[in-house]
């Protein structure tokens, strides 16, 4: 059975923007700000066609579309890890089950580390046919 998966990442991130001053403190200047963003994500789970044992799946967010493999999902614990298409990194995610949410963190050398939730939710396989 699949399973649809949709959260949101969180990284701190730094860019550039522009301050409209007073002519007295200089006019327009480039400042860099910083904080917390939150990036939100969906995809779908589901059973590989030539391994019906081994779960694999596919992700987009902000930053493109991505591929998950090596997924793991029991009652308490999920993981997986994502390779977008247009990158070679790979990240990996852990979560612990919350509740109804799952709780957790990504990590790799090209992003650090970063929290991130998410809801998993079996899906019949008949959603992802077209209506009769």
């Amino acid at each position: 059975m699949a399973r649809l998966i949709h959260g949101f990442f969180f990284q701190n991130r730094e860019w550039l923007s522009v301050a409209h001053r007073s002519e007295v403190e200089g006019g327009v200047g480039v400042v860099i700000h910083e904080g917390l963003c939150r990036y939100m994500y969906s995809g779908v789970i589901y059973p590989n066609p030539h391994s019906e044992q081994e779960l694999i799946g596919e992700m987009f967010d902000h930053f493109g579309e991505s591929e998950l493999f090596d997924v793991k999902i029991t009652q308490e614990d999920a993981e997986f890890a994502k390779k977008y298409d247009n990158r070679n990194d790979i990240i990996r995610y852990k979560f612990r089950r919350v509740g109804d949410l799952w709780v957790g963190e990504y990590s790799s050398p090209a992003t650090g580390r970063g929290g991130a939730k998410c809801t998993i939710t079996e899906a019949p396989d008949s959603l992802f046919l077209p209506p009769d």
